[in-house]
């Protein structure tokens, strides 16, 4: 079976894999925070390198060559420090870790870097990331998430996609991460309930989910112990790996075109 986990290569195999050409490396981006009672705090780790796994295997199948860069497990979790075991780090310290690794890539004669984000916290940093670092570099780095490739699958889901919910919950069922069902409950299922019963400034037309539904004004995030005592926010109860394999279904082979695409399209170095 093909290696495709740079961290598991020497030196030599990255070499060797480098010089027969390869169409992208994916960089898997989680963070390290409480899941509610039910998972572990590398859920989004976990789901975020499992789904660069399955797209390197995919394109392996379709003729293309993936490799995947070791996952970042600590990034932007502030708002999940009250509880035990999250972890985080700045912002400004964020954005010089991810333009720092992406450079080590493009260093080695990596024309294309795409970043696979799993954790909904580190969405607007990356947007900027993605840009500042061409505003700096002139590369592009294409930025993917699971809720937006597969968004019509997990824009299904009835209540809020947001954490440890049906959804997230589903989809690490699906790739197997440890899930202890008997612990999972609902909470926060309404937002803005939630966030007025905790006393904070709130509106009628805040979005939450991470599909939006509808109109909406973006809000900043809430510390989720303000609002959720177990750090679930929405169903995670409703969870099945059936619902969660339809979204790796949807997800992977668009990410694979994406691959594709900047293959065929990207100048020479």
């Amino acid at each position: 079976m093909t290696e495709h986990l740079m961290e598991r290569m020497t030196w030599k195999e990255v070499e060797a894999r480098l010089a027969a050409g390869v169409d992208a490396v994916i960089l898997p981006i989680g963070t390290t925070e409480q899941h509610g009672p039910h998972m572990p705090l590398d859920t989004d780790c976990v789901i975020a390198r499992s789904l660069a796994e399955r797209v390197a295997a995919q394109a392996e199948a379709d003729g293309l060559s993936v490799l995947v860069a070791p996952t970042l497990n600590v990034t932007l979790s502030w708002y999940h420090m009250q509880f035990p075991g999250s972890m985080r780090l700045s912002t400004p310290t964020f954005l010089e870790v991810f333009k720092e690794v992406v450079e080590s890539l493009h260093h080695h004669g990596i024309r294309n870097v795409i970043a696979l984000n799993g954790h909904g916290g580190n969405v607007a940093a990356l947007t900027v990331a993605v840009n500042y670092y061409l505003e700096q570099t002139g590369r592009r780095v294409f930025l993917a998430q699971w809720w937006e490739l597969a968004g019509d699958v997990v824009g299904t889901v009835e209540g809020p996609g947001i954490h440890a919910e049906e959804a997230e919950t589903s989809l690490a069922l699906a790739v197997g991460q440890r899930v202890l069902m008997d612990e999972a409950t609902i909470e926060a299922w309404d937002r803005g309930d939630a966030v007025k019963e905790a006393g904070h400034t709130w509106s009628s037309l805040g979005k939450y989910s991470l599909v939006p539904k509808g109109p909406g004004v973006t809000v900043p995030m809430d510390m989720l112990r303000d609002i959720t005592e177990s750090g679930v926010v929405g169903d995670a109860r409703r969870a099945t790996p059936e619902l969660g394999q339809r979204i790796i279904d949807a997800f992977v082979p668009r990410l694979v075109t994406v691959v594709r695409d900047m293959s065929e399209t990207a100048p020479e170095a």
